[in-house]
């Protein structure tokens, strides 16, 4: 099945999402800008890397500004908000410590990084983890306050990259596949 059919599977259409409670606006807005919303190989590269680059920076409201940072880049939005879920608490390990490489890189911190004593929290005084987290900022802070941007711009890049290819290579295996069985059905 190419790829384009499959996406269309997957993705609601504008009038079913006009029809679901609670996202019956988003359904009337893309009707109106079909382009946000199409199977398109770019945008939906696009999509997936701008959601990802958001998805990288713990914001509680994620899915919400991938969709709003699409419409403007003119990008799937609905691959923006599903490419947030790929940033998870299975991937945040890899993801910070990406971060706080790329930040320490760019801030000029020389060495390995310390284990922070933050992480042996005194779980039965509750009053002592500002203290902590404070320690755990001044020493870890920086760097992953700025490589958490990079990284995203890092990610969503290679994300885009791999998105574009991967749907360039099904759509020319598909087609070689299409001219193997119309040359065995001439044959």
């Amino acid at each position: 099945m190419p790829a384009s059919r499959l996406a269309r599977r997957l993705l609601p259409s504008p009038e079913t999402l006009e029809r679901t409670r609670g996202l019956g606006w988003l359904g009337r807005y893309l009707r109106q800008r079909p382009w946000l919303w199409v199977a398109h190989r770019r945008r939906v590269a696009l999509g997936a890397a701008l959601g990802l680059a958001v998805g990288v920076i713990p914001l509680p409201t994620q899915m919400f500004f991938a969709a709003l940072l699409a419409i403007p880049f003119r990008a799937n939005v609905a691959a923006a908000v599903a490419a947030t879920w790929l940033t998870n608490p299975f991937t945040l390990v890899p993801i910070w410590g990406l971060a706080i490489f790329l930040g320490r890189a760019v801030l000029g911190h020389d060495g390995a990084v310390a284990a922070p004593a933050s992480l042996s929290l005194q779980w039965s005084e509750p009053l002592s983890w500002w203290s902590t987290l404070t320690q755990w900022l001044a020493d870890l802070g920086p760097p992953l306050l700025v490589g958490l941007p990079l990284a995203g711009v890092v990610l969503g890049t290679l994300t885009y990259v791999a998105v574009y290819i991967g749907w360039w290579a099904v759509i020319r295996l598909e087609r070689r596949r299409r001219l193997r069985l119309r040359a065995q059905r001439s044959a």
